[in-house]
C-alpha cells in the first residue's frame, strides 16, 4: 500500500524533472523542482525549497555541504549516491526526529534537488 509521503514524493520527482524545468542550468547543479505537488502552489513549494535549504545548511551542511557535495568518509557524497527515495525519507526522519513532519519534508524536498539525476528517474516500487 503507498502511503500519503510515497505520493507526494512520487509527485516531486515526476513533476520536478528537468522537462519541467525550461532554461535550466545544464553546467551546474540541477535547479530545485518549480512545481512540488499538484495541490501545492509554486509560493508554497518555494517557501519549503528555502525552509528546507536552511534546515540543511544548519544540520547537515557540516558533513555533506551545502549541496550534498562534500565527500564522506563512508562513501560517495550525498548528491552522488544512487539512493531510492525510501531511502532518502528514512534517513531525514532518523537525523531530525526532533523536527516537524514539515520541516522533514521541506528537507527532503531540498535533498531531493540536488540528487543524482539517475536517481531521481529511478522508480521507487
Amino acid at each position: 500500500m503507498k502511503t500519503p509521503q510515497a505520493i507526494f514524493v512520487a509527485a516531486v520527482l515526476i513533476l520536478g524533472s528537468e522537462a519541467a524545468q525550461p532554461g535550466a542550468n545544464r553546467h551546474g547543479p540541477p535547479a530545485p523542482p518549480r512545481t512540488v505537488h499538484p495541490q501545492v502552489n509554486t509560493d508554497q513549494g518555494d517557501r519549503l525549497l528555502t525552509a528546507g535549504k536552511k534546515l540543511f545548511v544548519q544540520r547537515c551542511a557540516r558533513c555533506h555541504g551545502d549541496r550534498g557535495d562534500k565527500p564522506l568518509p563512508t562513501g560517495l557524497p550525498l548528491s552522488q549516491r544512487k539512493l531510492m527515495l525510501e531511502q532518502l525519507a528514512r534517513s531525514v526522519k532518523g537525523r531530525l526526529q526532533d523536527s516537524t513532519e514539515e520541516q522533514r519534508r521541506a528537507v527532503q524536498l531540498y535533498s531531493e534537488s540536488f540528487l543524482n539525476q539517475e536517481s531521481r528517474e529511478r522508480k521507487s516500487n
